[in-house]
């Protein structure tokens, strides 16, 4: 409660209780202890702090958490399940990943280049394990269809680690790029953050790849189109959290309204390979043919520059995806 100056040294009913007080003097501080209590504001009552259950182990989490502090599984948030999708522009998408680019060089360049190497390195762990169990049943089994059933499956087998490797790797890259494309402070850690959407990459990738070449055997360009129209799978899988199917199917929503200029900005990428190519052609030809230098060393400085060219467009093309994607959806 609180009263003028002029009312000090007054009585005073109190609303609540109806028991008659003093108001006290500012000067008065020994009244001023004594009905402290009286003249205490309450404490304002703090609103409960929202939570949601984690889909995967069931620990309860707050609402604004990103991933479960128990298991680490992504959770959807509101702000991410809308189907709103908003128009983009080519120059906006590509203006945008060039300045993210040189924002995070680092993270841009040796995180896919990271991955990639881990990547390799497992899959040819994997094929010379596959080599040496091969090796050994050929010691200890005899030539026949038993031997070939055996090298078929373990064929089979090592075809599904190496797609299983490879989606860890490749929801790795998406994370991190669609990070930097949020301004949500993308880590070098983000590679291995892709851990619970694995197993849907894997189905996706198959569905995917499977449409892509069935559809070139058609035509070539409808392959192309198709390829256009559900690429963001992967964003979605990391992004919303959906089924493997839902996110495959839901590709189709995200791009419907950008076709045409997610095909610009493809295409403005292509060109720049090939301006690339055709400025590093004609430097070579230059360097040969009016220098005079040798065959051999123009041709390799061609190809160590090549290399780093190589690393930079890729992780620049991963880039421009992750914007793209930023841009259609406009979640934050």
């Amino acid at each position: 409660m609180s009263a003028p100056d002029d009312k000090a040294g007054s009585l005073a009913r109190c609303p609540q209780c109806t028991e008659t007080i003093s108001v006290p003097r500012p000067d008065d501080s020994l009244a001023a202890d004594v009905y402290d209590d009286f003249f205490e504001e309450p404490p304002l009552r703090q609103p409960a702090a929202e939570t949601v259950e984690c889909p995967m182990c069931g620990a309860v989490n707050l609402r604004s958490d990103d991933a479960c502090t128990e298991c680490g599984e992504v959770l959807s948030r509101k702000s991410l399940t809308t189907d709103e999708y908003q128009s983009i522009k080519v120059g906006q998408v590509l203006d945008r990943a060039w300045q993210l680019f040189w924002e995070y060089p680092g993270l841009c360049i040796l995180g896919p280049l990271l991955a990639n190497i881990l990547f390799a390195c497992f899959a040819g762990l994997l094929l010379g394990v596959f080599l040496l169990v091969c090796m050994g049943l050929q010691s200890v089994m005899p030539e026949g269809p038993l031997m070939v059933l055996g090298v078929a499956f373990l064929g089979l087998i090592l075809v599904i680690v190496t797609l299983y490797g490879a989606a860890y790797c490749e929801l790795g890259k998406v994370l991190l790029f669609l990070k930097m494309a949020r301004d949500h402070q993308p880590v070098m850690g983000d590679l291995f953050a892709g851990r619970p959407f694995v197993g849907r990459m894997v189905l996706c990738t198959i569905l995917f790849q499977g449409l892509i070449f069935f559809a070139n055997l058609i035509f070539a360009l409808l392959g192309y189109v198709l390829a256009l129209m559900f690429w963001p799978y992967p964003y979605l899988l990391v992004d919303r959290n959906l089924p493997g199917v839902d996110a495959f199917g839901k590709s189709v929503d995200v791009t419907k309204g950008n076709l045409l200029t997610l095909f610009l900005i493809f295409l403005s990428l292509f060109g720049l390979v090939l301006l690339g190519v055709a400025a590093l052609f004609g430097i070579s030809f230059l360097l040969v043919y009016s220098l005079e230098l040798p065959f051999e060393a123009v041709l390799g400085g061609a190809i160590l520059l090549s290399l780093p060219a190589t690393v930079f467009f890729y992780s620049y093309v991963l880039l421009v995806k992750a914007v793209a994607y930023a841009q259609i959806t406009h979640s934050p």
